[in-house]
């Protein structure tokens, strides 16, 4: 048994003060300083390279490291050819200009600094600090290495709200409104910024320091701001927001998150934040050393994180899209520099797009499968009000980049604006606004199965516990599923709501009794443990059976051992059968074992759909554009109850779920029937041919 596996399974039956012992020395071991040399000072930097700042500033202004040092005729290209995304953009900048601001699920907030006093020019200090939505600060002045969130945290205040605040991906809409308007307040917003955070974020001070991930992502955002709107700063300045550009990267390197048990989203947020100040600072010795540190390890990382199937290994499609962006834009930054990678980094991230677009329900949105907390590496559109659920706006940038004209017909032309900003030469491209297309596609490493047309969507979900087993954004969503109707959602995953602020919300979300699939006796899919918020330990170990297409249908037979783990253990298999034409869809739940068992199903219904009982065995699912027929073995009796439904991080909606109950005992194997149907009048004779096909299937295989 591996250490991490043992460490899991012993865990939970040690004392506390052992268990408290084990954090501690796990805590220091991670803080423990990089065994890493080399000036940290940008002066000396500057020195050793033999030049100085103003030389080494004409160097980068000549160069352009950046994809966002965008000439004055570029410029002009967008203004005229965007000038409603234009006002849009402005209109999103003065909000930023009054501190406006809303983000995972706050609603709108202003955070005013309560201690310090506005500056000369009435420019109001930012509470870095502050969780809007319970109104509770964060202690300041505690250094990084000591800080511990359960411990010190007020309440149940969610880190997360003064971690995003601090990427300052608002940076970039700035930037955008001072190269548009050419009016000084966008550009002097961003200075005040910086020396606002630098004031009361010391370098390793305070809680924005504490995870190098959102250290990183600030410093790539800071870079693309300041490279928007330097000609408009004083030089004074320019060469104190480098100093800070450069403590960033020193701090990056020297605390960098590949000291687990496995690498994930968080060390590729390191290397790749990294490599934008890298590209700004390789004339230096430490800047040449950092380029060569990342450009190694976003290799390896796209080797080691992504699967063969072009799938993030964290079992996730929201974080598969941050993933994505966090190799696209060092994609585009070698590209810029004619130092590409190799031919199999852009072949991963040609497969990680096509897994993107494979997976993309109707309406052209993410299914919400595993973890979501609304992570980007930059915004270039909509910031405040862009859609969490919708990740095109990659289709352009990726399409130019890797060369997969393809990809445009499924973008809409306000996408392009996207593109532009990434340098590139969006003006060839011609946008047919398709819906994403038909898709018969097995992803077998991330465990999805997707059929898709024009009229129907069936995603299956039945994977592994990804990133290698730590299991820390999947979700117990074994055989469950997503249908949807056009651009009807019908049954959806639930998603994913919050982390840390609500832990017992946290575990529902994930749970087994919240996705479309049955649970046994209360116990999960795979084990879980209330007080580890982002691990899952294996146990269902997932099995692909088959997967074929037939003239009329698609069919998918998935298992998984679970509940192997119950005294009397219990072995669950589920065919789904999808007809082509009317998109009627059926499955069957399998069950081998023994012993007396309590079974739950539970569909849980996108929100806005209604659900009316027709009779004891029939339910109708009433959706905005559609009535379908729910049918159920006879000898099982559903009831209608409240639900949730998260679209997008701190966020959170009604909808209704359909659940099942049945007292059971086992003796051998047992069949149970569902199905939904567009027709009203289809008939119990009909329903149970196709069941029994179904279960003949399933017995013979």
């Amino acid at each position: 048994m591996k250490r991490n596996q043992f460490i899991s399974k012993v865990a939970p039956f040690l004392p506390v003060f052992v268990k408290q012992a084990i954090k501690k020395s796990l805590s220091a071991l991670r803080n423990r300083p990089m065994k890493k040399t080399g000036p940290s000072s940008f002066s000396l930097q500057l020195n050793e390279a033999g030049t100085d700042f103003p030389s080494w500033l004409e160097t980068i202004k000549s160069q352009k490291p950046l994809y966002t040092f965008l000439s004055d005729d570029k410029i002009n290209d967008i203004r005229n050819d965007f000038p409603e995304a234009v006002q849009h953009c402005i209109a999103d900048a003065d909000q930023i200009l009054r501190h406006e601001f809303d983000f995972l699920g706050s609603g709108p907030f202003t955070p005013k600094d309560p201690k310090r006093k506005p500056r000369h020019n009435g420019y109001l200090p930012i509470d870095w600090y502050l969780d809007p939505k319970l109104r509770l600060r964060f202690p300041e002045g505690i250094p990084h290495k000591e800080w511990e969130l359960y411990s010190m945290r007020p309440g149940n205040a969610d880190i997360k709200f003064p971690w995003e605040l601090s990427r300052c991906q608002h940076w970039a809409t700035l930037g955008q409104a001072f190269l548009l308007t050419k009016e000084s307040k966008y550009a002097d917003e961003i200075r005040d910024q910086l020396v606002d955070f630098m004031e009361a974020n010391p370098v390793g001070i305070g809680i924005n320091w504490t995870c190098t991930m959102d250290v990183a992502l600030r410093a790539a955002n800071w870079a693309i701001g300041l490279s928007m709107t330097q000609n408009a700063l004083s030089s004074e300045f320019i060469e104190e927001a480098y100093e800070a550009l450069f403590d960033h990267g020193h701090f990056i390197f020297n605390n960098l998150e590949n000291n687990y048990e496995v690498t994930s989203n968080h060390f590729l947020s390191n290397i790749s934040g990294l490599f934008y100040l890298a590209c700004i600072f390789k004339e230096l010795p430490a800047g040449a050393q950092w380029l060569s540190y990342c450009r190694k390890h976003l290799e390896k990382e796209i080797s080691v994180q992504i699967l063969d199937d072009g799938a993030d290994y964290e079992s996730s499609v929201p974080y598969h899209r941050l993933v994505v962006e966090l190799f696209l834009g060092p994609a585009r930054l070698a590209e810029l520099h004619s130092e590409p990678f190799s031919k199999k980094y852009y072949q991963q991230l040609e497969n990680m797009m096509d897994f993107f677009l494979g997976t993309l329900r109707p309406d052209g949105l993410m299914p919400q499968i595993g973890d979501a907390d609304d992570g980007r590496l930059h915004i270039f559109s909509g910031y405040g009000q862009w859609r969490p659920q919708d990740g095109r706006h990659l289709l352009a940038p990726a399409s130019s980049i890797l060369n997969r004209p393809d990809w445009m017909n499924y973008i809409s032309p306000k996408d392009l604006w996207e593109a532009a900003w990434w340098g590139l030469d969006y003006q060839k491209s011609i946008t047919r606004s398709q819906a994403p297309p038909d898709t018969f596609k097995l992803f077998p490493e991330a465990g999805l199965a997707v059929y898709r047309t024009q009229s129907v969507y069936l995603l299956i979900s039945n994977g592994i516990v990804g990133t290698k087993g730590f299991g820390n954004h999947k979700h117990n969503d074994q055989l469950s599923f997503e249908y949807h109707r056009n651009d009807d959602a019908v049954f959806v995953d639930p998603g994913s709501y919050v982390y840390t602020s609500d832990p017992e919300a946290r575990n529902l979300f994930r749970s087994t009794g919240y996705h479309n699939t049955l649970t046994i006796d209360g116990v999960e899919q795979n084990e879980t443990n209330p007080e580890w918020l982002f691990r899952l330990i294996e146990a269902a170990q997932a099995e692909h059976i088959s997967w074929n297409e037939a003239e009329h249908y698609a069919q998918y037979h998935g298992k998984h051992v679970g509940y192997s783990r119950l005294e009397q253990a219990v072995v669950h298999e589920r065919c789904f059968r999808l007809y082509k034409k009317d998109g009627s869809l059926f499955w069957v739940d399998q069950l081998t074992g023994s012993g007396a068992h309590r079974l739950h199903w539970h569909y849980h219904t996108a929100p806005g759909v209604k659900i009316s009982q027709e009779n004891d065995d029939d339910y109708l699912i009433h959706t905005p554009n559609h009535e379908l027929l729910f049918k159920s073995s006879p000898a099982l009796r559903g009831r209608i109850d409240d639900a949730h439904y998260s679209p997008s991080y701190g966020k959170r909606m009604d909808c209704l779920a359909l659940n099942f109950d049945l007292d059971e005992t086992l003796e051998g194997t047992h069949f149970y029937g569902f199905g939904i149907v567009p027709q009203k009048t289809f008939n119990d004779a009909d329903f149970q041919k196709i069941i029994s096909e179904l279960c003949e299937s399933l017995s013979h295989r």
